[in-house]
Order: C-alpha cells, then structure tokens, then sequence
C-alpha cells in the first residue's frame, strides 16, 4: 500500500496518493515502519495541491475530474495537481462541464457545475474519454481509525516542534552621538547557532521561541546574544516567512572603541526554504533580517543580518 501511495505521488495523482497513504497509517498504526513518512508525505502532498469543492445543479450529479470518475456524487472534493483541469457532472438527463485553473498552493476552490442542456443518447450517461494522465480509481474508504491523519486543511494543533541551524552574522552598528568614542560605525560578523521551539497550531502556522547565539572572529570581544518569542507561516510547498520581537545585545571592539548595545529590544524577520524533506523534518536555508535600536547618545542600533543552514523538526 505505500508502494502504490508512493508511486500514485510520483504519477502527480494527489487524492489517489493520499488515499493509500492514509489506508497504509490506518492499517499500520503508529509503530508503523514507514507511518513518519507517510504522514509527512499526506501533508506535503496537501500542501502543493488545490482541493476542488465541487457542488452541481441539480445536487446528485455523477462526477468525472479528467476523464476519471469520482465515488462519490456532488457535493464532493477532490485533491488534484496544479494546471488545467475540466470537470464534467451528468445527472438524469443533462450533462454539464466547467474548466478549472488550480493553483496547487494548498488553497480551496469551489466548483460549481450546472446543466448546459439535455444528455443526446444514453451513451452520454457513460464516462467522458479518458484524460492524457487519468488518475486510478480512488482506493476503497478507509474505516474510521484512530491513527486516521487528520486534514491538514483544518486547524488541527500538531504538536511540539524544535529546530537548529548553523548562522552567519554579518553586523553594522551605526555611530553614537557626536564626541562619543564609538561615533563613527562599525562592521563585524559573528557565527554561532539558530534554536527553535515552540509549538505547530496547524501543518501552516507555529508559534515559536527563538535564539541566535555567535562569536566573532576574535573571541569575546565580538559576540550577539538574543532571543524572543515569533511566528512561522508556511506559504506554498516549501517557503517560511516569519517575525520575532527579541531581545539581544550585541558587542565588538573597533577603531581600537569598545561597540555594542545595552540590552535592548527590536524585530527579526524570517524568510526560510526548504531544500530537502525528510519523514522527520526538513533541511533549510534561511535569512534572518533585524534590527536593535539603541539610544543613539551613548550605544550603537545595530542592523545584523544571519543567514543560517539548519534543520526543522515536525
């Protein structure tokens, strides 16, 4: 069953390839030797597919998505792949088309089909020809289960969630007031790590705690400590944006001065890929934009910019 679901996912059949996945987790349960796979697969799979709500007028129309038939009548849904799609409803007597644009983005659409007339024969009433990629019937409904995979459209909480990253963190520190021995600016990298944790409300959107620790290349004279709470949204398949409200200090010796910050407050912005899935987690490279305002008089606001390598764990 996850050799079919696996391959179904390769052909771009998304609602076929959720269905042996989620009757594969069913039957194999939690100890399952690939049930980490399958359930991350289920929600990448929802995540780069458009969900078709397909209602018709009359109500109770047989179905075909492509050429291939649906089993259940309208009002149903379907998972299909981004591109073109043509849905065709036939009930007792008329028959009725529409064409639809998915975006495959993890987004709804509705789909409204109504009567564009009278079936001509009986042989209307027969499924459409097939379509250049038909999709396999759907696999048989899965019993109730409690090890079934929740729809990753619905705000369903998920759980604990931690990640870590190696960071690179380049740093401006603009000059103090006038007469101050650290008024002119200064440049400084520091490299250090990235931790996470916190907690997934849906496969979409996390509530995170976040810390970024580094030295410089001369030891402690140059350092960055900061830390607070943020988001994560999840927008497509494989892209994190985010924000943190921190609270950091940063310090570095230039110009033979003394630089740096009091403990002050400021945002970090987030913009991650995902470059590798795993059934765990998922491998990233990120950029962490921010700034920590000081009081000019005496400190230095810093501008920093970590760009981090790491992981992130479901």
């Amino acid at each position: 069953m996850y050799n079919l679901a696996h391959t179904e996912e390769r052909l771009l059949h998304p609602q076929a390839a959720v269905d042996a996945y989620e009757a594969y987790v069913a039957e194999a349960g939690e100890g399952g030797e690939l049930t980490g796979a399958a359930i991350v697969a289920i929600a990448q799979i929802k995540s780069r597919s458009t969900r078709l709500r397909i209602d018709t007028k009359p109500p109770g129309a047989r179905l075909f998505v492509d050429g291939t038939p649906l089993a259940e009548p309208s009002p149903t849904s379907v998972l299909v792949a981004a591109g073109h799609h043509v849905v065709i409803a036939q009930g007792d007597g008329w028959r009725g088309e529409a064409d639809v644009e998915a975006q495959g983005t993890g987004d709804l659409l509705p789909v409204v089909v109504e009567s564009r007339g009278p079936a001509a024969t009986r042989a209307d009433t027969s499924p459409p020809p097939p379509g250049p990629a038909p999709a396999p019937a759907p696999v048989a409904n899965v019993p109730p289960s409690a090890d079934r995979v929740p729809d990753a459209s619905a705000d369903v909480p998920s759980g604990f969630v931690w990640g870590a990253a190696f960071a690179v963190a380049p740093y401006h520190l603009l000059g103090a007031a006038k007469g101050e021995p650290n008024d002119r600016a200064a440049t400084q990298v520091v490299a250090g790590a990235v931790l996470e944790v916190g907690h997934a409300v849906t496969d979409r959107f996390e509530f995170l705690g976040r810390g970024l620790f580094g030295l410089g290349p001369d030891g402690s004279p140059s350092y960055a400590v900061m830390g607070g709470p943020g988001i994560s949204l999840r927008v497509g398949s494989s892209l994190w944006l985010g924000a943190t409200f921190l609270g950091g200090k940063i310090e570095t010796v230039s110009h033979d001065v003394r630089y740096g910050t009091d403990l002050v407050f400021g945002t970090m912005a987030e913009g991650t890929v995902a470059v590798l899935a795993t059934s765990q987690g998922e491998w990233t490279v990120g950029v962490q934009p921010g700034l920590l305002l000081t009081d000019k008089g005496r400190d230095n606001t810093a501008f920093f910019f970590p760009i981090s390598f790491g992981y992130r764990a479901y």
